[in-house]
């Protein structure tokens, strides 16, 4: 399963989507994380499979990571790698994210849409906890200070 590098383990999820004939989808997601050696298992519902997975995971790392709450999802691709298999061909996602002050991207190829979407929303998570770890350590006047380039390159470094 999905790895947090040494922030989280995701132990597993579930993703629930109906269509009753009213025409409207109702969507679920269920996930479980390993964060400091306790489970934490959470719930959420979203406008797609994509948004409550997000949702979910954002909620089992909140307590323990509050500096995801200014990382965003800014942009979500989906691409096919190989048509000639039609609806069971690999597909590549891009997610791309921003803390307000610098974007960032991840991706995955796999042949199942949600699974690409899952691992490149759990990279870019870990990717939010990294650069604003690294952006405290900076003094603060050099932060503040410092122009957009630089504030991008010095999350990045």
């Amino acid at each position: 399963m999905s790895d947090g590098g040494h922030y989280f383990d995701v132990c597993g999820y579930k993703v629930t989507s109906e269509r009753m004939h009213e025409r409207t989808s109702r969507v679920q997601a269920i996930v479980e994380v390993k964060v400091r050696n306790r489970c934490v298992r959470r719930s959420a519902t979203g406008v797609g499979p994509v948004h409550a997975l997000d949702e979910a995971l954002r909620s089992c790392l909140e307590d323990d990571f509050p500096e995801l709450a200014c990382v965003k999802l800014s942009d979500y691709r989906v691409g096919v790698v190989d048509a000639d298999a039609g609806t069971g061909a690999q597909v590549r996602v891009q997610v791309e994210a921003t803390d307000g002050v610098s974007t960032w991207d991840a991706g995955c190829i796999s042949e199942n849409i949600v699974d690409a979407s899952f691992e490149a929303l759990c990279s870019i998570v870990v990717m939010g906890i990294i650069r604003a770890r690294s952006n405290r350590k900076q003094p603060r006047y050099a932060r503040e200070h410092a122009q957009p380039a630089e504030r991008a390159a010095a999350v990045v470094g």
